[in-house]
């Protein structure tokens, strides 16, 4: 009996299709486009794909016809070569790592009106970041849902915000109250910052955030109960709270055992999760705090017996 020999040309059209969905764009057409008419037309009605950037690919992306970028729906740039930005304007989902002001000054509403996620990762403040900012919180982008926009610095000027209403979920490093003023739907924000202080907390009263994870840097440990107190009277509505703070191993361990782990400040949340991270620079010997790990457990158990919604954990 004769053997069946099989090739990818004698598969049928919805078994490519499905095959395709494991490359990302450069790689479909690296090697599929141009093969026959049939393969170009399968290739033609793509979409929701995917393309990265990385320097390398640079040159090898320049052979491939324009006519292919509408079909990118999501697009990853770890590149600071100039890109033309304006071919890709059915993209769906945007992610710069350390984006240059011109990558960033060609985000705008004409070319991506459809985008959903955006990802912008920087790490000093540049005229572009202030003019995104702009845009994000002034509903430049309607169809926007999902943002992360981190870096070091964050803008200043933010009078002329207005609202981005269909914004949900944030992930930023901006300490300024207008991002809860310009995101009145806001339902998930996570918040990286060095300190909580009084700058961020003049925002209105925040009816629809449900989730917040907040993320503190400062090393040096601050009484922070005011600032938290009145935190939580501007969201009433929170059901999920993540609070991440550093403990210096300089610090006298007094500060951890007398601490009241927010009591009485958390009433209305069904989940809490408190995560403290050990800060050692100069490797001082952490034995003193091992000595007291199991009272520290103690004292939180104390106020949080209920382990299922309340956990500490530290790191």
């Amino acid at each position: 009996m004769a053997k069946s020999v099989s090739t990818l040309e004698s598969l049928p059209n919805e078994t490519l299709l499905d095959l395709f969905e494991y490359f990302d764009a450069q790689s479909l057409y690296k090697y599929f486009y141009n093969l026959n008419s049939r393969w170009n037309s399968l290739l033609q009605s793509l979409s929701n794909l995917s393309l990265t950037f990385r320097t390398s690919d640079m040159n090898s992306f320049d052979h491939y016809p324009k006519l292919f970028s509408s079909q990118i729906y999501t697009l990853m740039i770890y590149s600071q070569d100039n890109i033309d930005l304006d071919q890709f304007h059915n993209l769906r989902n945007l992610f710069i790592w350390f984006p240059t002001d011109e990558q960033i000054f060609q985000i705008n509403t004409k070319s991506f009106h459809s985008l959903i996620y955006l990802h912008i990762s920087f790490t000093i403040l540049k005229p572009s970041i202030s003019s995104l900012y702009q845009k994000v919180f002034s509903n430049g982008f309607p169809s926007l849902k999902f943002c992360y926009l981190c870096g070091c610095e964050s803008p200043d000027d933010t009078l002329q915000w207005t609202q981005s209403p269909n914004l949900h979920y944030l992930h930023t490093s901006s300490n300024h109250a207008s991002i809860l003023n310009s995101s009145p739907n806001l339902s998930s924000l996570i918040l990286d910052i060095i300190i909580l202080d009084g700058k961020f907390l003049h925002f209105k009263s925040h009816l629809n955030l449900k989730r917040l994870e907040l993320v503190t840097t400062n090393v040096t440990w601050l009484d922070d109960k005011k600032q938290l107190k009145l935190l939580f009277s501007l969201l009433p509505n929170l059901e999920q709270f993540s609070y991440h703070k550093t403990y210096s191993i300089t610090n006298s361990i007094d500060i951890l055992l007398q601490y009241d782990w927010l009591a009485n400040t958390l009433p209305l949340l069904k989940r809490f999760v408190y995560y403290l991270h050990i800060f050692n620079l100069f490797s001082i010997d952490q034995s003193e705090f091992y000595e007291h790990y199991s009272k520290i457990k103690e004292n939180f158990l104390k106020i949080y017996p209920n382990q299922s919604k309340y956990s500490l954990k530290i790191k």
